[in-house]
């Protein structure tokens, strides 16, 4: 059993031997046993078939997943626990682990550990790997741990390209036709924009990688979710505003007034099995208003309009099936994304309310840290977002030779106060701006 690695997977694999991992943490009060974390590991390699699998290349260089009837077990590593933060310098050293991509598994985890507090890392290579999937996984790793007997199944294939896209669309020859063309000027735009651009020996030095966590309290969190229920904007476009505002506060010119936003692409497939672990997503690219007399809640509207409609927009379909035309070209596209110029601030992430129970049987969880990610691309910049008991917790991760950690602190501080302030004044009506009318109340939902 094997498939080939789709193109956007291929360019999160990259050439097998950099890292580019995910991390998970999760803080638990109570007992958690050996034996209890390794059958639970155990069962949920034994039910998804890429915890079994590593990859391969076939004649023409193509990497695909296999099946490895002999793969190793998911490893287990224990890190003694003295402070509270020793998760972090342990996130850093899962993001800069190499896993055996010919063998796999590519998963990992790593036990933070004391009698009565620990923190779980899981850490998975992205390619095979999204947020969504990653919660997927740890919501399994908890259950099994709390009842060791629990069966959660076996899946007996790998997800294809076949099991998204369906059949009508897939073989259907106006679409076929409609992705080869789309697929030849992405092969062309990508051949223009790295015709210069010279690969030379990365820059950016992976010591200096870093992450800043913190929460808002449950009082701020709440007062930012009501806000936001009034002015009728998503919390996700809220945070966005904040951001790139905080960014053009802190770097001045040399802000990009540019974020970049997956999309689960389960919001658009209803056909995907929920309990199945891939790496397909959708991006949106997005920059506020600049207008310097604009409110906070009427830029965030205006920004709401513009997602509403790319959302509206988005074609996964379409989108897929144009990049998997697209093949001879990753080279170029890891290229542009490794040694190309850097054109937007971050990426931003929010994985909204969390579908994790908070108290088990054996244990409690305390605290859920939003997931880290980091690879070898120009611009690691990126912050991730999730809600748990009622507080919003934030990550950002960069590296000092892009983002100085300072000025990463200074971000931080700088959207805090803008969102405490405006999540506490009152929401009020648009305000009639020359591209800004008051029918976007109503558009927005």
């Amino acid at each position: 059993m094997n498939r080939q690695l789709l193109f956007l997977e291929r360019i999160l694999y990259g050439d097998g031997f950099t890292p580019f991992n995910i991390v998970f943490v999760v803080k638990i009060t109570g007992t958690i046993s050996y034996g209890n974390l390794r059958n639970a590991l155990t069962k949920i390699q034994a039910k998804h078939p890429l915890l079994r699998s590593g990859i391969k290349s076939n004649d023409k260089k193509i990497p695909h997943f296999f099946l490895n009837e002999r793969v190793p077990e998911i490893p287990i590593r224990i890190v003694e626990r003295k402070h509270d933060d020793d998760w972090i310098e342990a996130s850093k050293a899962a993001w800069a682990n190499v896993f055996d991509t010919r063998n796999g598994p590519l998963m990992g985890v790593t036990w933070v550990r004391s009698p009565d507090i620990s923190e779980l890392l899981i850490s998975l290579h992205h390619c095979m790997c999204d947020g969504g999937a990653l919660l997927l996984l740890v919501r399994e790793m908890l259950a099994l741990l709390d009842n060791p007997e629990k069966e959660i199944g076996q899946h007996t294939s790998f997800t294809t390209i076949k099991d998204i896209v369906p059949a009508a669309i897939l073989k259907s020859r106006k679409n076929i036709l409609k992705a080869k063309f789309s697929g030849a000027v992405l092969r062309l735009a990508l051949s223009a924009a790295t015709a210069f651009i010279r690969p030379g020996k990365i820059k950016i030095n992976r010591e200096a990688d870093y992450l800043i966590s913190w929460k808002f309290s449950k009082a701020d969190s709440s007062a930012l979710f009501k806000a936001c229920s009034a002015a009728g904007v998503t919390v996700n476009t809220a945070l966005c505003v904040a951001f790139l505002n905080a960014f053009r506060e802190v770097k001045g010119d040399n802000a990009h007034n540019k974020i970049t936003c997956p999309v689960d692409i389960r919001k658009f497939v209803e056909n995907i099995d929920k309990d199945t672990i891939f790496s397909f997503g959708l991006v949106l690219t997005l920059s506020i208003d600049k207008d310097p007399n604009m409110q906070f809640w009427d830029r965030t509207r205006l920004l709401q309009k513009k997602v509403t409609s790319k959302m509206a927009d988005m074609n996964p379909y379409e989108f897929l099936m144009a990049f998997e035309n697209a093949h001879s070209s990753v080279h170029k596209m890891r290229k542009m994304l490794t040694y190309g110029k850097v054109g937007y601030d971050l990426m931003f992430s929010n994985l909204g309310k969390l579908d994790i129970p908070q108290h088990f049987n054996s244990f409690d969880i305390e605290a859920i840290y939003s997931p880290s990610v980091i690879g070898p691309f120009a611009n690691p910049t990126t912050i991730i977002t999730s809600t748990f008991n009622n507080q919003i917790d934030f990550t950002f991760i960069s590296n000092d030779g892009v983002l100085d950690r300072a000025d990463a602190r200074a971000i931080r501080d700088n959207a805090i106060a803008l969102l405490q302030r405006e999540a506490t004044l009152p929401v009020t009506e648009p305000v009639h701006h020359n591209n800004f009318n008051h029918e976007q109340k109503t558009n927005n939902r």
